[in-house]
Formats: structure tokens, sequence, C-alpha cells
């Protein structure tokens, strides 16, 4: 029910507005953020983290699209509180997620929000501790059109991500994210 108020929303539902809008997606993205690590043994604390990626979206109806991405992420140890310190960890993300956009033209700015899950395996900084955990993310972008072929965009976005971690009673990020699309069926007019 939400999503159908949500798409009603966003712009007029006609045979037009529901057509795919910019072909498929090739791109690359970059976030940096922060995160909260808190165990039931240690206090909260906060550790800096950094993500590259792929991009392959799909465009299911105009206002909605689905993407995958392979990415590789990392996450700097935190400052000791109390003696403690939350180990650094890096490792290999694979994430599927929605686009829900604005109904605009593909050649003016739209507004959308992205969000999904990954599958994240890591390995402890200095170690050989390989772990699994599952993430959650969600959060608001901005896309920009580059004028001309071939056609182009690059989105800026507020990431929130929630992981499930076993080690970890809490771990929730919040970053900033700017990504490169590339649209090679992208034609004139739609």
């Amino acid at each position: 029910m939400l999503f159908l108020v949500t798409l009603a929303a966003l712009g007029p539902v006609s045979a037009r507005a529901l057509s795919p809008a910019g072909g498929a997606a090739l791109g690359a993205g970059l976030q940096a953020g922060a995160a909260a690590a808190r165990s039931s043994l240690h206090p909260a604390n906060v550790q800096t983290w950094l993500s590259t990626r792929m991009l392959l979206e799909f465009p299911l109806v105009r206002v909605l699209g689905l993407g995958f991405s392979l990415g590789y992420h990392l996450a700097d140890e935190s400052a000791p509180v109390s003696g403690v310190l939350y180990r650094g960890h890096h490792g290999l993300e694979f994430a599927t997620y929605l686009l829900l956009r604005s109904a605009l033209a593909v050649d003016r700015p739209r507004a959308g929000i992205a969000a999904g899950g990954s599958a994240n395996f890591d390995v402890y900084n200095l170690t050989e501790l390989l772990f699994f955990y599952p993430s959650l993310t969600a959060g608001p972008y901005l896309e920009l059109p580059i004028e001309g072929p071939p056609r182009h965009s690059f989105s800026f976005g507020l990431p929130c991500r929630l992981d499930f971690r076993r080690d970890l009673e809490l771990s929730a990020s919040i970053g900033l994210e700017i990504s490169w699309r590339w649209y090679p069926a992208w034609k004139e007019g739609t």
C-alpha cells in the first residue's frame, strides 16, 4: 500500500510515465562515512569507512529500477575507548537494490530513494579471520544528467546502512556517495 502511494506521489501514471527511461546503466560509485559499533562487552565507538563499487542497473518501469553492485570496502579501526578498540576490517560486498525515482525525463535532475541489501565477506585487518554478515541500506539520492552522446549522469546520495553482525549488538553507518552512470542504449526523447 505504501509503495503504491509513493509511486502515485512521484508522478502521474500514463503509458509514457511507465515506459523505461534511459535503458540499462553501467557505472561506478564511491562512498565514505562513519559507522557506530557497539558490543555487549564494550562501549560504543566510531569507525570511518570507504567503499568502491561497480554498478549494473536496469529500468523496470520509468520510476522503478533494479540494480546490482560488486564492491570493495574497508573500515578503519576505532580509537581506543576505555582501553578497547574495534578492529578494522575489509572485504567484498555483493548487493542488490531498488531505485525509486521521480518520473521526470532522464535529461533533467531526478531525485530518488535507493534501498536494498548486501552480502559482505570480510577479513579483520592483520589477521586471517574471515567473517560474513548481511546488510540493509537505504537513502535518498539526486541524479544529475551530463549532456551529449554518450549519455552519462552523476548522482549524489546519503546512504544509511545497518549491518547484522554476530559479534556486535550495533553496527550502523551513514555516509556520502557519488556515482557515475553510463546509459549505452539511451535515445533522444526518452
